[in-house]
């Protein structure tokens, strides 16, 4: 059980290589001029925000897991519901109150707590 949660929380943190690399693509093709430096900058800024999802994770979603596991009562909207639970109290405390980093933020968690549902699943 130990093993499965490890996987899946390192799956987890391809989250913000995800949403950096979607977002650097869109930026990148829709900007005239500039489009590969609009990428990196992209990419480079949801990794640096990776911190957000990993307190997330280690806070929010894994605990809640476990107790939810516990009691036999695994729901998979509830530990997506902390995710992003997770996400926009972090974003708040540490990086944005408002804006587009904290919907990104927010959005990031999200996908992460899914990932890791995902990599409970594969690695069952």
């Amino acid at each position: 059980m130990k093993q499965q949660l490890a996987k899946s929380v390192a799956m987890s943190l391809l989250a913000p290589v995800i949403v950096g690399t979607t977002l650097g693509v869109y930026y990148a093709l829709s900007v005239e001029s500039g489009g590969a430096k609009m990428f990196f900058s992209l990419l480079m800024s949801a990794i640096a925000n990776a911190h957000i999802v990993g307190l997330s994770m280690a806070l929010l979603v894994v605990p809640g897991y476990m107790l939810m596991y516990k009691y036999n009562k695994v729901q998979y909207s509830g530990v997506l519901t902390l995710g992003m639970l997770g996400g926009a109290l972090f974003s708040f405390l540490f990086s944005a109150s408002a804006g587009m980093v904290f919907l990104v933020n927010t959005v990031m968690a999200a996908l992460a707590s899914g990932l890791f549902l995902y990599g409970l699943r594969r690695f069952n």
